[in-house]
């Protein structure tokens, strides 16, 4: 019986030191798997109300182009849809004619200027009246600007692109006789744009003291492309609503095309209320509840708050109505692997400021 009772308790202080020793090898592992996290400390922003509308993209400018000389065209060097840049030249006039008359007024203009050089040598020695060389010099100023003239009727010969654009209509071929000042080419203007979309009668006096503005053109692959208001209209459409006109700046690949259709958001500040926002990874759903972490750097641990959620931005933000005071330090990353008062460990790059 006494041995029996020995091999009992031998049996238990096995059993005693075992425990211990998986106690021990619990909290050693529990203390190995302590997470890293990256935590944003959060900040209060105004409140911003965003509409959106479907608008259009439309020229903002169109110019038709026209030779100022006339004459019959004999090289036309651009189709409807090319794109040319400033200065390019785009037709010409057979510049034939116009090369003998400046001939001509360069000779004329030559002799006279030799004549009126003469003259006014023998004014300087008094030997010629000043009524005589007024006269010489009336038909010395008028000689100069016809030959003036000429140069520049010849230079106008060649009809130049006033502005890069795209040929939106030729209304001339090789050959055909013009007038001055006839339009022979269309010219739109597309590296800067208008977007045209109808606002409500409710948001129309606040059109130009918009907090932001942009247009989204999916099919163009461009997203939140400033915009500026250039002109709202006084008078309301047959919708009840007001036309509205936006200027944008295309690309340097002109990738905005004219009738594209645009999403136009606009933020409108509203009266100085302020909002949490959060980034849209430091939230998730625990029973269809929406919750944060929230880090405590005295603790080193985390938090579960519940957050009411009012509006996910377009930033990659999500505006919060309630649920924090929007100071504190949030976890942004591994939000779905960690437990309440978990103890964790912030990454190098994490800025508590």
């Amino acid at each position: 019986m006494k041995k029996h009772s020995i091999k009992m308790l031998l049996a238990l202080l096995i059993l005693s030191v075992s425990l211990i020793s998986c106690n021990s090898n619990d909290n050693e592992a529990t203390a190995k798997t302590k997470r890293f996290v990256k935590v944003e400390r959060l900040s209060k922003t105004q409140k911003a109300e965003e509409l959106v509308f479907h608008g259009q993209i439309k020229e903002k400018k169109e110019v038709s182009v026209a030779f100022k000389v006339g004459g019959q065209v004999f090289n036309v060097l651009v189709d409807e849809g090319d794109y040319v840049s400033k200065g390019q030249v785009i037709a010409r006039i057979d510049p034939r004619d116009y090369k003998i008359r400046l001939q001509s007024a360069k000779a004329q203009y030559q002799q006279i200027n030799g004549e009126y050089t003469r003259y006014q040598e023998l004014y300087k020695k008094n030997k010629l009246p000043i009524n005589t060389l007024e006269k010489l010099e009336a038909g010395f100023l008028s000689a100069q600007s016809a030959y003036e003239a000429a140069q520049n009727a010849l230079a106008d010969t060649e009809l130049k692109a006033p502005f890069e654009g795209y040929i939106y209509r030729k209304k001339i071929s090789n050959f055909e006789n013009v007038a001055p000042g006839q339009p022979i080419f269309s010219l739109l203007d597309v590296s800067h744009l208008e977007v045209v979309f109808s606002l409500p009668e409710s948001k129309v006096n606040k059109a130009k003291n918009f907090a932001a503005i942009s247009i989204d053109v999916p099919n163009a692959n461009a997203y939140q492309v400033p915009a500026e208001v250039l002109s709202v209209n006084e008078k309301a459409n047959g919708n009840d609503m007001y036309d509205v006109r936006l200027v944008v700046n295309n690309s340097a690949k002109n990738e905005l095309k004219l009738g594209m259709s645009s999403k136009v958001r606009i933020q409108l500040a509203s009266d100085n209320q302020q909002v949490v926002m959060v980034p849209v990874e430091s939230v998730f759903y625990k029973d269809q509840t929406p919750y944060v972490w929230v880090y405590s750097p005295v603790t080193s641990t985390v938090a579960r708050k519940k957050v009411v959620v009012s509006k996910i931005e377009n930033n990659g933000l999500v505006s919060l109505s309630s649920g924090l005071e929007g100071t504190e330090l949030v976890v942004t990353a591994g939000v779905y692997s960690l437990t309440e008062s978990q103890s964790v460990r912030l990454l190098k790059d994490t800025n508590l400021l």
